[in-house]
Formats: C-alpha cells, sequence, structure tokens
C-alpha cells in the first residue's frame, strides 16, 4: 500500500496497531466511527494538520467516496478502514491511543427488535475506553431523542467515563465542530441536535 494512500490496510501491520508506525510520527490521534462520506473527519484533519485522524466505516460505497475526496485534497493525516466497528475497536488499536472519538448520528434502530443493534451499549463502551487515553474526550450527535436518553442512561453507569455538559448531559446549540452531511439535513428541517461529550476518566 501507497504510504500516501488514505486507505488503512491492517494486513500490513502486526496487530494491535500502533499508529507510530501507519502515520510515521507520534502525533496525537482521533477516531470516527462511522463517518459516512468522510466530510466530518477530513475537515477535522484540514483543521488539526499536527494530529493523526482514523476513521471506520462498514460501508463501502461510502468507504470508497471518503477515499477519492481524501485524495483529491491531498490530506496525508488521515487514513479510512473498511471494517466492523465493534471489531476495530476490541482487535486493530492498541490501548490509549486515541485522545479524542466522534460517533456522528449513529444508526437508532428505534424498534424495540432492533434496538440490539446499537453501535453505543455497555460492551462497546467498555472497548472504546481501553482505546482511549486518560482525559480523552468522547463527543456523540445525534438528533434521536429517545437514543440520546440511552446513551445517557449507559454513559451514566460507567466510572470510565465522565459528563461534561451537566446536568442534563447535552447541549443542542451548535458548536464549532464540522456539520456532516446529516447535520446540514437535519437543521434544514428544523430538527433539533443534541451534543454530548464525555471525557476519559484515569
Amino acid at each position: 500500500m501507497n504510504s500516501s494512500s488514505p486507505v488503512l490496510d491492517i494486513t500490513e501491520y502486526y496487530l494491535p496497531l500502533n499508529l507510530s508506525q501507519v502515520f510515521g510520527n507520534k502525533a496525537e490521534a482521533a477516531l470516527e466511527i462511522g463517518f459516512g462520506d468522510g466530510d466530518f473527519l477530513i475537515e477535522m484533519a484540514g483543521r488539526k494538520v499536527d494530529w493523526n485522524f482514523v476513521g471506520i466505516e462498514i460501508k463501502g460505497k461510502r468507504f470508497r467516496k471518503a477515499v477519492s475526496r481524501a485524495e483529491k485534497k491531498k490530506i496525508k493525516n488521515i487514513r479510512f478502514l473498511v471494517m466492523d466497528a465493534q471489531i476495530a475497536i476490541e482487535e486493530v488499536f492498541s490501548p490509549n491511543t486515541f485522545s479524542e472519538v466522534y460517533i456522528n448520528f449513529p444508526d437508532p434502530w428505534p424498534k424495540e427488535r432492533h434496538k440490539k443493534h446499537r453501535i453505543i451499549n455497555t460492551d462497546s463502551l467498555e472497548k472504546l475506553s481501553r482505546i482511549m487515553k486518560a482525559e480523552g474526550v468522547l463527543e456523540i450527535a445525534s438528533d434521536h431523542r429517545d437514543y440520546i436518553s440511552c446513551i445517557l442512561d449507559v454513559l451514566d453507569k460507567k466510572a470510565a467515563f465522565k459528563c461534561a455538559f451537566p446536568p442534563t448531559g447535552y447541549v443542542i446549540s451548535p458548536t464549532d465542530r464540522p456539520q456532516t452531511k446529516y447535520e446540514t439535513e437535519f437543521r434544514g428541517k428544523g430538527k433539533e441536535i443534541y451534543y454530548l461529550r464525555f471525557i476519559r476518566t484515569v
């Protein structure tokens, strides 16, 4: 694999990954789970050129679109991995790797029988906490109020995370974060967006 390619081919490395070998430096690292078309992560990589960014996406079409965008922009501090996120956070990354983790508009799976498929749950948060650095930041954005309530309930029970937005656990005011495609669409329809931020405790 070309070292300048934004594609992360984990077969080229020993697992769990040491990102300094992937990027050739020891910069702070951020992870986005479910990057969609890659617009959010690509803009973040452009804003914070002294950081390294990794994105995980399971849908091949979205993955290829994000790779194409990053290549056209010649962004060097980003890598995309096409893989199931649950497997990736458990098996691919070394402990204490990421200083920031973003989960933007995860599928809410609103039907009761489908809720077991939600990406954010007790088990996934346990795995995620292991690959985050102490004082690392977990940011979640969603327009689905019920899912937000469930996420807050799970996070409140995890000693590994503390809320940065007490007492509600979220804010709805715009932030300086890049807007995803979904966020732009939802805001255009007048939907309320909920932003959560939790800190990985020592």
